[in-house]
């Protein structure tokens, strides 16, 4: 069978400029060999009628994203606008960039342009930060407006139909992505201006912390096999550490959770103190980088498996996969090696999902990382519905069923 979705050498972790075909007899001949690469070929055989049905289909995006559902954002991009012209004397709906650089070279200020310019300068006066917001909001707006309106096909009662390209293996770590259209990016506001199709409802399925779990699972921390099990709430228990950690009264719950949140993230995949903490400033200006050590020793200290694991498999020359260890052709740096564990197994999971779903005849209608829209009929009982799917989800990975569980819908 050939797998038309599916990119074969980099299944295989073939170098990326060796190109093969899959009636190759190398490729026969890995498969056969290889129980890691047997297993990724089957799993990828599973999924492409659904990734066929998903790229026919398409997705029917509501008229009315393009008008109420944009115009939040339309708001923000308006005030950013207005404060702009409060600074250069404008009286345009719009920014005149030549009289904003004519502003900043009579203020010996540098002219830019980029994103990242704009973030450099950003302490030297407000206008850059607030170009730089300007700009994303008008990014923003012309990708999921008009570029959108403009790639999809208006039907009758003015909705829009939008399709892609469907890939799974688009990289080495076999997520899978969408070609000519960002599909896998979409905003999470676009969600509720999806339109199911008749006599359906459209519901948003996922798998819950998903890393973090398989994060537990492959290097056996207790710990935190004990917390999921008992159904606690992981990134609430690291806000707490990272509370207790800088010892400040000024960070509130909700931002302390969200720090949690970009925390571990980062940390999985080996950030360094500096990216760290930028992340974390963008909740909290606050952090500094001896606060983000404070926090690392922490973390470590109440989770050193999974410190000693990451450390491992970025020291490894062999790859570690959901179906056992494979030593790649291709060559990894070793980020990439602690990075791959994490992904690949993310991406195998999503694809058993896909295929339970499929075995009870439910209609997939749209992909993530870690998520998928499905459509069932209006007076289908869904919590009947996922108790079934996660059973059989669990069944199809009775050695992994620690790591894979379904998230509430």
């Amino acid at each position: 069978m050939k797998l038309p979705h599916s990119s074969i050498s980099k299944l295989l972790l073939l170098p990326k400029n060796f190109c093969i075909e899959e009636h190759n007899p190398l490729v026969s001949g890995i498969l056969e060999s290889h129980h890691v690469f047997h297993q990724l070929y089957e799993l990828e055989k599973s999924i492409q009628p659904i990734l066929a049905s998903i790229e026919k289909r398409g997705l029917v995006v509501a008229e009315e994203w393009f008008g109420c559902g944009l115009e939040e954002k339309r708001t923000q991009r308006t005030k950013v606008v207005t404060e702009i012209n409060q600074y250069i004397d404008g009286a345009h709906d719009d920014v005149d960039e030549s009289r904003l650089h004519d502003f900043w070279r009579r203020n010996n200020l540098p002219v830019v342009k980029s994103l990242n310019a704009l973030a450099n300068y950003k302490h030297l006066h407000p206008t850059y930060n607030l170009m730089r917001q300007y700009r994303k909001h008008s990014n923003y707006l012309k990708q999921w407006g008009s570029n959108l309106k403009h790639a999809g096909v208006e039907l009758k009662n003015g909705d829009v139909r939008i399709k892609g390209k469907w890939q799974s293996f688009a990289s080495y770590t076999g997520r899978i992505s969408a070609k000519q259209l960002p599909l896998t990016s979409l905003p999470s506001a676009m969600r509720d201006y999806i339109v199911p199709p008749k006599n359906s409802q459209l519901v948003s399925i996922d798998l819950n912390n998903a890393e973090l779990r398989f994060l537990a699972f492959y290097g056996r921390c207790n710990p935190l096999i004990k917390k999921f099990n008992a159904g606690r709430d992981i990134h609430q228990e690291t806000a707490q550490l990272i509370q207790k950690s800088i010892n400040s009264h000024a960070l509130d719950d909700e931002q302390a959770r969200e720090l949690a949140k970009r925390y571990t993230y980062s940390f999985l995949y080996g950030a360094g103190v500096k990216s760290i903490q930028k992340s974390l400033q963008k909740v909290f200006k606050s952090i500094t980088s001896a606060d983000v050590v404070t926090i690392n020793d922490a973390f470590i200290q109440q989770y050193p498996e999974i410190q000693r694991f990451l450390l491992e498999r970025e020291n490894s020359e062999r790859l570690l996969t959901a179906f056992g260890e494979v030593k790649p052709i291709a060559r990894f740096q070793g980020a990439q090696r602690r990075n791959f564990t994490l992904q690949s197994s993310v991406s195998v999971a999503i694809k058993m999902l896909m295929e339970t779903l499929a075995n009870h005849k439910i209609d997939i209608v749209h992909v993530l990382h870690d998520e998928g829209y499905i459509s069932i009929p209006i007076e289908t009982n869904l919590e009947t519905l996922m108790a079934e799917v996660a059973n059989e989800f669990e069944e199809k990975q009775k050695t992994l069923s620690e790591v894979f569980l379904v998230k509430d819908y």
